[in-house]
């Protein structure tokens, strides 16, 4: 079995947010904020922070491709 057939299995089992012009989940949070302290500077922040979720799926790649390689 291709490693990356077992990735895309991994990554379709986490929910995806709705992509914009379409209607959101009720799970996700509201895409506009208004009233939001110092906003600016908090939005700046995060555009620089990593969610842990984002790193997982490409390291699972490479440990799955490295076991691969390796024949384990």
């Amino acid at each position: 079995m291709n490693p990356l057939d077992a990735l895309a299995d991994f990554v379709a089992g986490y929910p995806q947010p709705a992509l914009m012009g379409q209607p959101q989940h009720e799970w996700e949070p509201p895409r506009v904020a208004t009233g939001v302290k110092n906003r600016v500077a908090r939005l700046k922040a995060l555009g620089n922070a990593v969610d842990p979720l984002q790193i997982y799926p490409v390291l699972y790649a490479i440990k799955l491709i490295d076991d691969w390689l390796r024949g384990q």
